[in-house]
Order: structure tokens, then sequence, then C-alpha cells
């Protein structure tokens, strides 16, 4: 059947009515089957990415209603978040700024619940939610997502208070999961004359304090869009005072030292981009990172085409150019982080930000913020509203996280440069680091090369002749189950990935090439290839 399509006719037809590339169909038995050389460049690293490259985000709208904060007590959860440690975890989003510290109410039931739990015993080991609650919560939460989903699509947003109960298990859940919480404070609390009101924000501070939180902070998010959210248009100049106000709170408290991002502001486009430029201008000074957010479409309207669309995955790079160009003329030093993204947004595009078919864009997308030099990445969700969680809302991975797993475990912080020679690159994506030291089964000088099919025929990649007799790796990602490129589960070299149980995490298992055989991807997979004993001066 696919013999018979023309260069050029839609990805639609490709795919066919049933909108899934199962494996049978992709290993039809005509194919050509493509030899491509690949180029590597390692004599000195491009960049150095932080331990924490690949972090993660819970979306401040979990708080909307804090009973569903008692989820981050779920074993299962937890064992899941400490598997990508270490990382960032971002509490914020738009609800960030719809946020008010009450430090007076009163926890919620389950909270209350989840508290009695953890008497006289050890938290992060025992500190768990009980299970009667958790399934009654889990049976509400399909009606609260709904909720949230809404309140995003109308752009209505309502204040809601959090206690510190909620502030708790936020930290706890980081804490335990070996993650390092970045709290977004509500930056639309606002005086007459438009000034931010920072007492809120001194509240909690002094609650984190008492408690001796180890907390980093930021101060609203995508400030760009207040108008439409919230009828308050505040100017770069304006946020950048804000910053700088909260920068000085933070030094008169047990907070000194701790460090401050922003501004979050969305894709660098038009009034973004002078925004961005007028904060750092004003108060760029006393920001550790740069932070922006990118989605490559409208979740509503995104299509399976749009997913596995080269052109899209490019439309990246041009954005990461505007916001390098604007920095290196306001604040030539400062780090750029990735503070919040995804494929889509607006919760992201059902049945496809969750599947298998959304590995490209993540892939990819790590693949050239760590090359262009990005130095952190926060994935938008790890578990919460919409489709473009990590963890779904019975707590079972997705592929994403599997992908993030594998990431976590084999790529290090090292960026060199891998690519394809040759025509038609753009379809076959390849990316090159030094091994991550820390996998038991690697050393310093091994490399790590991972890569994205695109084309509808399995490609086999030539490593450079001076690493032809390397022992090589091999962690083929491919879909698991009938559902193809839309399913919800993944196979790692023919396994397919699930948890032992609630507290253990499967084996990644290696498949390792015979020493001189091409690194074989098929259509529409991605990949891992570990280079053992490539002895590259670069990573020692």
């Amino acid at each position: 059947m696919l013999l018979l399509l023309k260069p050029g006719l839609s990805l639609l037809l490709l795919l066919g009515p049933l909108g899934a590339l199962s494996p049978g169909v992709l290993a039809g038995p005509a194919q050509t089957e493509d030899a491509v050389e690949l180029d590597f460049s390692t004599e000195r690293p491009v960049h150095l990415v932080s331990p924490a490259f690949l972090s993660f985000t819970i979306d401040a709208n979990l708080a909307t209603d804090p009973r569903f904060l008692t989820f981050l007590g779920s074993p299962k959860l937890r064992t899941l978040a400490r598997g990508l440690s270490p990382a960032y975890l971002r509490f914020g989003g738009t609800k960030t700024d719809f946020l008010i510290f009450d430090p007076k109410k009163e926890p919620s039931f389950e909270e209350r619940n989840y508290w009695q739990s953890q008497f006289n015993q050890d938290i992060c080991k025992s500190g768990f939610i009980p299970s009667d609650v958790e399934k009654r919560l889990q049976l509400e939460w399909p009606f609260q997502e709904q909720l949230l989903l809404r309140e995003q699509y109308q752009k209505k947003f309502k204040n809601s208070t959090y206690s510190r109960s909620s502030v708790d298990i936020l930290y706890t859940f980081a804490n335990c999961c070996g993650l390092h919480l970045i709290f977004g404070l509500n930056a639309l609390l606002r005086t007459a004359d438009l000034q931010w009101n920072s007492s809120n924000a001194q509240l909690l501070l002094d609650y984190c304090s008492s408690m001796s939180y180890n907390i980093s902070w930021e101060l609203g998010n995508e400030p760009n869009s207040f108008q439409k959210k919230a009828g308050i248009f505040i100017d770069g100049l304006q946020l950048g005072e804000d910053f700088i106000e909260l920068h000085e709170l933070l030094g008169k408290s047990s907070f000194k030292n701790a460090k401050l991002y922003g501004p979050d502001v969305g894709q660098p486009r038009g009034k973004t981009v002078k925004m961005l430029r007028s904060f750092l201008k004003a108060g760029g000074e006393v920001i550790d990172s740069v932070t922006w957010h990118h989605y490559y479409l409208n979740g509503r309207i995104a299509t399976k085409e749009d997913f596995l669309n080269p052109d899209v995955l490019d439309t990246f790079i041009l954005s990461v150019q505007k916001i390098f160009q604007v920095v290196k003329e306001t604040r030539p030093h400062k780090k750029v982080w990735l503070g919040e993204t995804s494929s889509a947004y607006g919760g992201g595009a059902p049945l496809l930000s969750n599947t298998f078919a959304a590995g490209f864009m993540w892939l990819d997308k790590l693949g050239l913020s760590a090359r262009m030099g990005i130095e952190v990445v926060m994935r938008q969700v790890f578990f919460g509203a919409g489709n473009y969680h990590l963890v779904d809302e019975n707590f079972e991975p997705l592929p994403d996280y599997w992908l993030s797993l594998l990431f976590k475990k084999l790529v290090g912080t090292n960026v060199l440069m891998a690519s394809v020679k040759g025509p038609d690159r753009n379809k076959l994506r390849v990316y090159l680091h030094c091994t991550n030291i820390n996998h038991p089964r690697y050393k310093e000088g091994d490399l790590t090369l991972y890569a994205l099919n695109l084309h509808n025929v399995t490609k086999h990649l030539q490593l450079p002749y001076y690493l032809f007799d390397k022992q090589v790796d091999r962690y083929l990602v491919k879909p698991s189950g009938p559902d193809g490129l839309f399913s919800k589960s993944v196979q790692l070299n023919g396994q397919t990935l699930k948890m032992v149980d609630d507290q253990t995490l499967p084996a990644l298992t290696e498949n390792p090439l015979r020493p001189g055989s091409s690194l074989g991807l098929p259509a529409f997979s991605y990949g891992f290839f570990v280079i053992r004993n490539a002895k590259v001066a670069s990573c020692i």
C-alpha cells in the first residue's frame, strides 16, 4: 500500500483513515532501506547543560481546589517523579496570578487525612495519601479537569486561596523526589497605581522561612497576556521594578541566597519581544536565568500531520534565536531557560499530546535546546489537567515519560555536534552528547547519539569511520500495541515498558549491536545509541 503513494501526498493518506501506523505497515516488504552517513564534531563541547536540563512542572491550577494536591502523596506518582531526578519542579502557570496564600486557612478533609497518615513516620518513606482518599479524588478528577480546561479556554479566571498545608504537600513531594521546587508568586496583586503589592508574597516567604524550606522563586506567568486574562496592562519597565522589589524582599529574609527566575514570557512575537527587552534592561540584573515559554501549536486545532512535520519542528529554532538575540543585546551573560514548554498550548492536543506521536516533538526540542545553548527545559506538565502530561490521571506513565526517563539515564551534560551527510536531513534528526557517566554500564569518554526518523522507511545510520569498530548499545523506542503512532504505551527494544510495581521502575535494557554494524532506525521511531569505549577526549 505504501509503495503506491506518490511523493507529496499528504501524511493523512500515509497514516490512513484509522489514524495509526501499525508496526506491520511500517515493515512493508519492498521498502528501500537507506544508509545514511553521520558526521560528528567532538573536539570540544558546544555547550554544557545543567544536570537538571530535563525538568518539569506541576501547573498551579492543581491548587484551584487544594484537595487535588493530595495526589502528590501517591507512592506511584512519587516513584515516577524520583526517576527523573535531578530536576527542577516548577509550580506555575496561568493560575499563578490568581492564587492567594492564606496562612489562616484550614486544610481540607483530604489534606488532614494525608497529614494524619504521616504522624510520627518518615514522611518520604511512608508519607502517602490513604488509598480510599486517592480513589475518591480520582473519581472526582475528570469533573475538576473539565472545569480547569473550561476556565483556560474562556480565559475567565477566579482567585482562589491556598493554605500552609498546600505549600507543605508541594514541598514534601519535591523534597522526597529529589527535585528542587521553583514557586511562582502572584504578580497580579497590584496597588491602585499598578505597583506590585508584595504583602501576600511576604506572608508566604515568612511561612516558608519558618519551615526552613529551600525554594527558588518566580513572579508572574506570561505577563505579556495580563491584559487578556485580567484587564491589567503591565509593561516591561514596571515588571522589572517588581522583580527588583521581590529581590529586595528575598534579601531581607532567610532566602537571601535563593534563586530568582523570570519573566516567563510567552512566544517571542511582537509586543512580547518588546516587553522582554525592556524588562531585561530594567530588572534583568536581579534574575539568575531568563525564562520564556514555547508551544508549537494550538491544541484545539493541531493535527497528526503537524506532529510529524519537520517544518513545524524547525519553527522552534527561530524562536530560540530571537530570545538569544534579545538577551545578548541586553544581558549578554545571563543563562536562558525554557521555563514552560510542550507540544501544544491549551492543555495539549487530544489523542496526540499523550501518545507516542508526541515524542518526536519532545525529543527534538530537547536536542535543539541543548545544541543552541538553553541550560534547562521545563516540561509542562508532570501530572495535571489536559493531554500534555507525562503521567495520566490513573498515575500511568505515558510515552513521553519513558522517553524522558531514557534521556535522563543516557544523556550527559556535555553537548557535541552530529549531523546527517547529504540531502533531506530535516526528516532524520540527530543529536550527540557525552554519555551520562552516572549510568553504571558506561564510563567517561562514551558518546550518546539520539535520533528520530520521520521518513516512512528504515534508515541505517553509519558512524564516522574512526568509531566504526566500537561496541554500540541500541535503545530503540517504538509504539506498543495496535494503535501505532497513537499508542499510549511504548516498547523499548521490543519489550513493552511498564512499572514493576508502584515503588519500582523497570530496567531499561540495552540491545548490544555487533561492532561495525549500521544503526537501524525504523520508520517513525526514535532511539538512543551509546557508543562504548569511544574515548572521546572532550567527554573525559
